[in-house]
């Protein structure tokens, strides 16, 4: 076995300092990750802070936005239903004007039979059968709208 030789001029205290600076070393390298670590989970913390805040600020925003729009969206609401009950009204409006109309059709139907057959007796002297008929289609037809209205 061979003999390590001493190194000169290095003494035991001097050795056990380097040791002592060497664990300052580490220590000081612990101690600045371990702040670093705090600074960022402190940052990351107030970053969810704020996005809550931001969060909470956006729903109280919301909130009293559709708190100012309620009595508008009520409004509304009851202009829609207004509107919608004219049109519903409207609609049997209309068809009680096309009944009226497919019964004014009849009557000009009948009307315009009976004139002709009155410009049929003028010209051919004497058709009075088609007269009669006319003459009983418009009663009828009279007759119809009276008991109608």
């Amino acid at each position: 076995m061979t003999q390590v030789q001493p190194i000169e001029g290095i003494t035991p205290e001097m050795l056990w300092n380097f040791v002592l600076v060497l664990l300052g070393l580490c220590a000081v390298v612990v101690l600045v990750y371990k702040v670093i670590e705090i600074v960022r989970k402190e940052r990351e913390r107030k970053e969810k802070k704020n996005k809550l805040a931001d969060k909470d600020l956006t729903d109280e925003i919301a909130e009293k936005v559709l708190e100012k729009l309620e009595p508008r969206f009520k409004d509304i609401e009851t202009k829609l239903t207004t509107d919608k009950s004219r049109l519903d009204n409207h609609e049997t409006s209309i068809k009680n004007l096309n009944s009226s109309i497919d019964t004014i059709k009849d009557g000009m139907q009948v009307t315009a039979d009976a004139l002709t057959a009155i410009l049929d007796h003028e010209l051919h002297n004497g058709n009075a059968d088609q007269m009669q008929k006319a003459r009983d289609d418009l009663q009828k037809y009279t007759n119809g709208l009276i008991k109608k209205v």
